[in-house]
């Protein structure tokens, strides 16, 4: 019982350290960053940024760390 009462603040403590990188490099009206799509759902053929220009654009970030 001991040993989980300490692990959860260093447990925390380090979430929070390895959270602050992705974090520090931006700031509020910063540009963001360009974005290269991996693959297009429901299109045929090739589609640039361009002609997408004016549509609604879902972009969908999966991360699994």
């Amino acid at each position: 019982m001991r040993c989980a009462r300490s692990a959860a603040p260093l447990a925390l403590v380090l979430a929070a350290a390895l959270g602050l990188p992705a974090i520090a490099g931006s700031e509020v009206g910063d540009q963001a960053p360009a974005v290269e799509p991996q693959g297009w759902i429901n299109n045929k053929g090739p589609v640039s940024w361009m002609g997408m220009r004016g549509k609604l654009v879902l972009i969908e970030k999966w991360a699994t760390w």
